[in-house]
């Protein structure tokens, strides 16, 4: 599947320039993951144009000095690509300072950017970035079976139900396929 994945990804231009634009700019530590990458692959089991419902583009990057801010990430690497679908840019350095307020849970100060993927939904805990020669490389904790199957489970590492019945709600008006665990029944804590 990784192997499936990869050539999807690389089948999206808007995916692929702002890879590249990311790695031109130094971005430190990136990966273009989560709802992109999933609804990419759910828009493609459903039939659906690729970039379908995708909103944006979650960039995450790990920058412990945070030697620039998020916006200015996010502004530099807007004036480098010529498409329009919006990107939202998170350092998971900082990203325990600001979460209780906008999730309702403490998270603990992350050591490196694949600990923030890592809390996600096992569907949507999916990135990529480009290898020092290009090439896409997939980061994937808990592997693409839940994406691939379009399964949605809780992920309780850094999630309260309250905002995971929201997400999925959102996922289903959606995509009214995907079949969502219950919160109670899925005592998902990361690892696969």
């Amino acid at each position: 599947m990784k192997y499936s994945l990869r050539q999807l990804i690389q089948s999206v231009p808007e995916l692929m320039e702002t890879a590249q634009a990311c790695r031109d700019l130094g971005l430190p530590n990136f990966y273009i993951a989560g709802g992109a990458i999933t609804q990419l692959i759910w828009n493609r089991l459903s039939g659906r144009p690729l970039l379908e419902q995708v909103k944006d583009f979650d960039i995450v990057y790990f920058d412990r000095e945070q030697h620039r801010s998020e916006a200015w990430y996010e502004d530099e690497i807007s004036t480098r690509m010529s498409h329009t679908v919006e990107i939202d840019v998170k350092n998971q350095a900082i990203v325990h300072l600001w979460y209780p307020q906008k999730f309702g849970c403490d998270i603990p100060a992350y050591e490196r950017v694949e600990q923030g993927i890592d809390s996600w939904l096992s569907a949507f805990a999916i990135g990529f970035t480009l290898n020092t020669g290009g090439s896409v490389t997939i980061y994937a904790p808990y592997g693409l079976e839940d994406a691939f199957q379009m399964n949605v489970k809780p992920n309780k590492i850094a999630m309260t139900e309250a905002n995971y019945r929201k997400m999925t709600q959102s996922f289903k008006n959606r995509w009214p396929s995907i079949s969502v665990a219950p919160w109670d029944e899925a005592p998902f804590q990361g690892g696969s």
